[in-house]
């Protein structure tokens, strides 16, 4: 009987603690399988590329992507009780599943070219503010519903078949892309349909999502949760900008998020560097980032615990300088591996808030990380500006994405230069009352 009793140490049975398990592995397993389309960016790219966008358009669903994900700080404050936990992460599930299949009824409409790119640029934005808000509350309810001595289940489950799902649904995604499907389908998929075919299988995997968010056991709110209220929101950002140390890592972290936002410009590059269309590669450079970000993980995780927090951030940044330089300088076939060292790279997106963090005293710990994630909004114009770079020179589009890689790898350096200079190994928690 110990499945329905009430744990001692949790306000849920064991039972209700296993479901959420379950939830939070398995939706994030469906995150994972549906990466190719979700981590907004390359395969947008190339859909617009292949609809007759411009690279500063072909640009813009990433862009969005990453204007958005201000999304759950707003929600967070907007929604502040325990009870709107479960109805968000459901709905936010739901809408990148239907963005989803509204693009591939647009693809094979009798529309405008234009409205096609608008409706990839669409989904871009939705999933930029409903993924990273479902992620988020998807962690919280974990918190809420697991007690600490059982959720390394979760995590292992999660997080360790995730990324091979992840790699997996890449090597997928360029069978589907290239028409051929290791040979199962009965005939070669042809424009539009691989597309539709790729996009549409992740949107009943967000529908799925969504019915098992529902599944989520919260424990009933305590009088002070019940009664909390909203916080003013410009005031605790402002407290959060106006201490120094703070202050410093959020512009470090701004600059190295900037190199996020090249990857639809190293994706359409690949046509200058090996003569082929983008979407041929699109699959196998997803593949290699997701691989690459694994075996990283794993490296520099035993670093951090050798070293200290500073040394993360510097590690990965210096990673996405070296795909930049790999972009440049590599030719042929071995130029994918840049996306490898980008995948690995981006894992500046755990270790500049894992500083944040460290530099964080308990009384605004919450807040400060919330704020973390407002921190890709003023960096993902650059990759509209990235895309502007290449469509400035008409005439040798090449130049432009060589280009736009020597102006990313220049901010990335700015930022590791200031995360040298102003930002101590080991932070000590800040707060600008003290």
């Amino acid at each position: 009987m110990a499945d329905i009793t009430q744990s001692a140490e949790h306000p849920l049975t064991v039972a209700q603690q296993n479901r959420n398990v379950f939830v939070f592995a398995a939706c994030t397993c469906l995150q994972y399988l549906a990466a190719p389309v979700l981590y907004v960016g390359m395969t947008q790219a190339t859909l617009c590329a292949k609809l007759g966008a411009s690279p500063d358009v072909a640009n813009l669903p990433e862009t969005a992507f990453f204007v958005m994900t201000v999304m759950p700080v707003f929600l967070a404050w907007l929604f502040p009780g325990v009870g709107f936990l479960k109805r968000i992460m459901v709905l936010c599930y739901l809408a990148a599943g239907l963005a989803l299949v509204l693009m591939c009824a647009t693809l094979i409409a009798d529309v405008s070219n234009d409205l096609k790119i608008a409706c990839v640029i669409f989904q871009g934005a939705v999933s930029g503010a409903a993924m990273p808000t479902a992620i988020a509350l998807l962690w919280e309810a974990m918190g809420r519903g697991v007690a600490e001595s059982r959720r390394g289940l979760a995590l292992g489950l999660a997080f360790g078949l995730g990324p091979f799902l992840a790699f997996g649904a890449s090597l997928a995604s360029q069978e589907l892309l290239s028409g051929r499907l290791w040979g199962l389908l009965p005939k070669q998929l042809e424009y539009p349909w691989e597309f539709v075919a790729l996009f549409g299988s992740a949107g009943p995997m967000m529908l799925l999502a969504a019915l098992l968010a529902s599944l989520v056991v919260v424990p009933p709110a305590s009088e002070s949760e019940a009664s909390v209220k909203r916080d003013p929101l410009i005031a605790g950002l402002l407290e959060f900008l106006t201490t120094p140390l703070l202050a410093k890592a959020t512009i470090v972290t701004i600059l190295l998020y900037v190199g996020n936002t090249i990857a639809a410009n190293m994706n359409l590059y690949t046509e200058f560097v090996l003569g082929a269309d983008p979407k041929e590669y699109v699959g196998y450079q997803l593949a290699l980032r997701f691989f690459c970000k694994g075996v990283t993980g794993l490296l520099l995780g035993w670093i951090l615990v050798k070293s200290n927090p500073r040394a993360g951030i510097l590690i990965t940044g210096m990673i996405f300088v070296a795909s930049q330089v790999w972009a440049l300088c590599v030719p042929g076939i071995w130029y994918l591996f840049a996306f490898g060292l980008f995948g690995a790279g981006e894992l500046v997106g755990v270790y500049a808030p894992n500083y944040i963090l460290s530099a964080s005293s308990p009384r605004r710990l919450r807040q400060n990380m919330a704020y973390v994630t407002m921190m890709m909004m003023p960096a993902g114009p650059a990759g509209y500006l990235f895309g502007a770079i290449v469509k400035g020179y008409p005439s040798d589009p090449a130049f432009g994405f060589r280009l736009s890689f020597i102006i990313c790898a220049g901010i990335l350096i700015l930022g590791l230069i200031l995360a040298v200079t102003l930002l101590p190994k080991r932070p000590v928690p800040q707060d600008v009352t003290e």
